[in-house]
């Protein structure tokens, strides 16, 4: 809650992706509204394959549960 009230601060808008980087692969959390798609992976040329894939899915699943 902290995060999203800063990034809404700083940048006028919701908190749409955090990209962990680690030793040795990412994390990425996609908001998808009320949920969250989580994706590891270690190459990051197939992750940023997935992330197109999951931006797409995580609008998908926002209008789906909007207003639930």
């Amino acid at each position: 809650m902290t995060g999203s009230s800063t990034i809404k601060t700083l940048f006028q808008e919701e908190l749409s992706e955090i990209i962990v980087r680690a030793e040795d692969g990412y994390i990425i959390v996609s908001n998808a509204g009320r949920l969250v798609i989580v994706c590891a992976g270690t190459l990051i040329d197939t992750l940023m394959k997935t992330v197109k894939v999951m931006r797409v899915a995580a609008k998908n699943l926002a209008s789906i549960f909007e207003g639930r």
